[in-house]
């Protein structure tokens, strides 16, 4: 079953830091399309909160995820990610439901 990943980055309003944060989302943004399972990717910036972007990716399933989540590759540009000054990530994993 699909699942969709949200994964919500704040980062400190200065032009560096938003910089080198889109610098490593873009690499991930090259990267991720090559993995298995992976459907699509949304990025949305934040209007209220003008130090926030959010992830939402879709995969086939939990298990590609995992798989892409284990990858070095993604773990080298979260790395990067950690090493801006400020910058925090959650991720929160949601699956569809049939009706409510």
């Amino acid at each position: 079953m699909a699942i969709k990943v949200f994964i919500k980055r704040k980062f400190p309003k200065d032009k560096n830091s938003e910089k080198e944060l889109f610098r490593c989302i873009k690499e991930i943004r090259r990267r991720v399309p090559q993995q298995p399972g992976y459907i699509s990717g949304e990025y949305l910036k934040s209007i209220d909160a003008k130090d926030e972007i959010t992830t939402i990716s879709t995969w086939f399933s939990l298990e590609d995820w995992q798989a892409w989540f284990e990858t070095e590759d993604r773990k080298e540009i979260q790395s990067s990610i950690d090493a801006i000054p400020g910058v925090t990530t959650e991720y929160s994993i949601y699956r569809y439901i049939k009706t409510i």
